[in-house]
């Protein structure tokens, strides 16, 4: 499910401070088991007023935690200890190459502040202070409280009952060496920076916090691991790999015997995926990924960082999956695997490449990567790709007569028809199709020329059939994808190519 709602949106749907009636924003409970109706459309937006008012607020001695903090993101165990923590953080800038191909990849949200983990948690309704050199002062940074930054006053949970807060970050400038800052809901420490500011190298201060579990691949070893585990007070913490990081709750962070293997899966699968899309192998930045109690959209959804439900009360269920290696890369039949590599597959997404109707296609083309390469292959990836069922969508969709708008509402359907692609030609001619996609980007790096929806179409038949010196035009036509006669002149030098028993007879 690809991210559909932006902030701003979310802010323009708000009402003013001033509009607020006499909800008591503070005491209300909202949980899995205390749902906010649906139906309570001026209390709700008076409740994600507050919480928006409150993510920005800067005034932390008036801040006390909010009553649905104990339940998410969850309670501090007690004896919990504030600490002081010097945390390096080196921020990377988006190197100016990758700019044009970066920037196309929108379901990622690749211009989103980079999130930089310090290991510390902040209590709900207890401030900290975070201090940083007089260098970073013009650098544009912010801390940010929490790591669940989906607006559940938006998208699909706009007409859903609340099963948490609708909006539970704050996200604070420290647009001065010291700052003080108070979250009402509480959650992991971060320092935000955007990705085109230029690279630096500083420690940075934070006090009155108190320590979360922290797996850093290649610097955290698995006794060290389990000493955090053993020690830890805070409801959240994070793995985190080379690829992608995993913000996780404490219950499944308690589970993790060798994040050392949890953390390498995970770079495969991210690996993987680059691969196909031929991107960097040394990511400006690693994936992030967030398990979270409600969502705005879908099972789970992409961007930074992609969103994923946990929620037993919804029998939505994916913790386990996420840190157990054996559990992984068993084929579910469309299941968490399956939607986790169709999530990151969307991350992978170059606007250049997606033409309407294939937004929920080609997101696709990873997963099925993933489940070539890391199980051996399909049997029992998704129910949607079974011969039986591919086989009776074409049969259906040819008897009605091809047809575009049928088409491009079908996801599986969408999909055949580059599987077909991928048998006849293999992996590798998607991989040179991305390559020749990512040269033309960087011929128009400002993004001054962007491919009306026809000229994409064109650009995968025209394309394509180079790569393949095969006319694949008329392939599409008999699937009903309108293109022009321009790229039909182009390619009409190939031989035609066809798949046998196409469209499938009896």
């Amino acid at each position: 499910m690809k991210k559909l709602f932006s902030l701003l949106a979310v802010i323009s749907y708000l009402p003013s401070l001033a509009q607020q009636g006499p909800v008591h924003v503070e005491s209300l409970v909202i949980n899995p088991y205390q749902t906010f109706s649906k139906k309570d459309t001026s209390e709700r937006k008076q409740i994600a007023g507050w919480c928006l008012y409150m993510s920005t607020n800067e005034d932390y001695k008036h801040i006390t935690e909010q009553a649905s903090a104990k339940y998410f993101p969850g309670p501090v165990k007690e004896g919990a200890k504030k600490v002081k923590r010097t945390v390096n953080i080196r921020h990377q800038q988006l190197p100016d190459e990758q700019l044009p191909i970066v920037s196309r990849m929108s379901f990622s949200d690749p211009l989103r502040s980079t999130m930089y983990s310090t290991g510390l948690y902040a209590v709900a309704g207890q401030p900290i202070e975070i201090q940083i050199p007089d260098s970073l002062v013009a650098k544009g940074l912010h801390v940010q409280i929490g790591c669940h930054t989906d607006p559940l006053q938006a998208g699909w949970s706009a007409f859903e009952d609340w099963r948490r807060m609708p909006y539970i970050i704050t996200d604070i400038a420290l647009n001065k060496t010291k700052k003080k800052v108070t979250s009402p809901f509480g959650g992991l420490v971060y320092i935000n920076c955007e990705p085109a500011t230029s690279s630096w190298s500083s420690n940075i201060t934070i006090d009155g916090a108190i320590a979360s579990p922290l797996y850093v691949k290649g610097q955290t070893s698995n006794e060290e691991w389990q000493r955090q585990l053993q020690q830890n007070k805070a409801p959240w913490g994070e793995l985190m790999a080379d690829k992608i990081i995993l913000s996780l709750p404490d219950s499944v962070l308690q589970t993790i015997k060798h994040p050392d293997s949890v953390a390498a899966l995970w770079d495969l699968i991210v690996s993987g995926e680059m691969e196909l899309a031929q991107l960097p192998d040394k990511p400006y930045r690693p994936q992030r990924m967030v398990i979270d109690e409600h969502l705005f959209a879908g099972y789970a959804h992409s961007g930074y960082p992609f969103m994923v439900h946990h929620s037993p009360t919804m029998h939505m269920l994916s913790t386990d999956i996420v840190v157990d290696p054996g559990k992984l890369l068993v084929p579910s039949e469309g299941g968490a695997n399956w939607g986790f590599f169709h999530e990151i597959g969307h991350n992978m997404q170059n606007y250049d490449w997606v033409f309407d109707g294939t937004t929920e296609v080609s997101c696709n083309f990873f997963s099925l990567y993933m489940f070539d390469r890391l199980t051996g292959g399909r049997d029992g990836a998704h129910s949607d790709i079974r011969n039986t069922h591919t086989t009776a969508l074409m049969k259906e969709y040819f008897a009605n007569g091809a047809n575009y708008e049928t088409w491009k509402n079908e996801p599986f359907l969408g999909l055949i028809l580059f599987r077909q692609l991928q048998e006849a030609f293999g992996w590798e001619s998607f991989k040179t199709f991305f390559r020749k996609c990512q040269e033309a980007a960087k011929a128009d790096p400002k993004f001054e020329r962007p491919l009306s929806d026809a000229a994409k179409r064109d650009r995968w038949v025209g394309d394509f059939s180079a790569i393949t010196q095969r006319n694949l035009a008329p392939f599409f036509e008999k699937w009903g994808i309108p293109i022009s006669d321009s790229v039909k002149a182009v390619v009409q030098q190939y031989p035609v190519w066809m798949p046998y028993n196409f469209p499938p007879q009896p």
